[in-house]
């Protein structure tokens, strides 16, 4: 015994007993039935329970549509022309019956995205958001190349991925 006193003094001895006991309690009671008042869990249990992220929270870039579903976007390159790493590319072209140009092809390259913010703070027709979707892992490098067009890669909808991870708000 004068041994183990030696070597851990009573105060740190007694700090790692309580903390064992409060472990145990929340360990064996995390997943399994409901935590009392006092026992408190600190780390989120996704997937189980729906993440709940700061309001602020940057996601992936959507292209948004109107209410007769045509695409906001007005082609005026704001976007392009601030984004600091280059990853939008607007293609103008014109559609019968609309006055506006409208976006033959709007591409964005996420790998290289820094969410800066600053494509959706310089459109001026609220045409573009960065989404609550926080899970951007693929398998594939070409995943990562988001368009107007396609099932994966598609800017209107969240990815595959992602149709379980966006944040519920």
């Amino acid at each position: 015994m004068r041994l183990l006193k030696t070597l851990i003094p009573s105060d740190i001895a007694a700090g790692l007993a309580l903390t064992g006991k409060y472990f145990g309690k929340v360990f064996l009671s995390a997943n399994r039935k409901k935590v009392r008042a006092h026992l408190k869990h600190f780390t989120q249990e996704y997937p189980e329970i729906p993440v709940r992220l700061a309001p602020r929270f940057r996601g992936r870039l959507t292209l948004l549509k109107d209410e007769q579903g045509e695409i906001k976007c007005v082609c005026c390159l704001a976007c392009e022309k601030i984004c600091p790493t280059e990853v939008i590319t607007i293609e103008k072209g014109k559609k019968e019956g609309r006055k506006m140009p409208f976006p033959v092809r709007y591409d964005f390259e996420m790998e290289r995205c820094i969410f800066c913010e600053f494509c959706v703070e310089s459109c001026g027709f609220d045409s573009i958001i960065l989404n609550h979707q926080f899970e951007l892992a693929t398998y594939n490098r070409e995943d990562f190349s988001l368009g107007m067009e396609g099932d994966g890669q598609n800017m209107f909808v969240p990815s595959p991925v992602g149709k379980y991870s966006v944040a519920e708000d």
